[in-house]
């Protein structure tokens, strides 16, 4: 083995961890074998596909990376999968961008580790280190907004209705608000989810994963709204207005 300056001279040789690469993008594939290793080495497995897993080479030591992109619907049912076949190996997402909800949806879903493509050659290795010895790692633009949002008792209720597709003006009058009242918790929560739109809000809502992400579960349901709202539903046409 060689070393320099006393350090192993790869990241394979460091923790001898076995590191199975999934990606179907052959490019990205060959950056990330050629940052963690010379290609060929022994502990480095490139495949393209989760299928392809040889159960065999899966050890104590074992880390996945998976290469994906967790704004897609695939991507992301990569993982869930990923994590559900193998309950205890660190994985180290890498995605071509990132929201911080996106990165909470993927820590949420199983990852240990969130690297932006463009940032392999530079955060990789260390990333792989991290989650060897029990660390998670996200990037840093997002590190502040990973946590799970705080959403006050208001937020959570103005949510519910927005989801059943009420207007600020019947929210207004269902929970005793002003319209600019409701509009500012809206705005709020927007904020917190990191959506724009009230379509988006009942999509958010009624997707199980998404919701757990923040902590929302059960919110967009019939007895939470009516709970909330203290009295029947009432249908109403969502409007197309984003906070309107």
């Amino acid at each position: 083995m060689e070393h320099r300056n006393g350090q192993p001279t790869s990241l394979v040789e460091a923790p001898g961890a076995l590191l199975h690469v999934l990606s179907d993008n052959a490019a990205v594939s060959r950056r990330i074998v050629a940052t963690l290793g010379a290609p060929g080495l022994p502990g480095v497995n490139a495949i393209s596909s989760p299928d392809l897993i040889d159960e065999d080479f899966v050890e104590e030591s074992t880390i996945f990376i998976l290469a994906c992109d967790v704004d897609e619907v695939t991507g992301m049912a990569a993982l869930r999968r990923l994590r559900r076949d193998h309950r205890d190996p660190p994985i180290i997402v890498i995605s071509p961008a990132a929201t911080a909800a996106s990165v909470r949806r993927a820590l949420d879903a199983g990852a240990d580790a969130f690297v932006l493509e463009a940032e392999i050659e530079t955060a990789l290795a260390a990333a792989a280190r991290a989650v060897a010895t029990g660390q998670s790692v996200v990037p840093r633009k997002v590190r502040e907004s990973v946590e799970r949002p705080a959403f006050s008792h208001r937020e959570r209720q103005v949510l519910a209705l927005v989801a059943e597709g009420l207007t600020n003006s019947e929210v207004a009058e269902r929970l005793l608000l002003s319209q600019s009242t409701v509009k500012s918790h809206l705005s709020t929560a927007f904020a917190k989810l990191g959506i724009r739109s009230r379509k988006e809000v009942t999509s958010f809502l009624l997707d199980p994963a998404q919701a757990q992400s923040v902590g929302l579960v059960g919110v967009a349901t019939a007895e939470t709204v009516a709970a909330a709202a203290g009295g029947p539903l009432v249908a109403a046409t969502p409007t197309a207005h984003p906070l309107a």
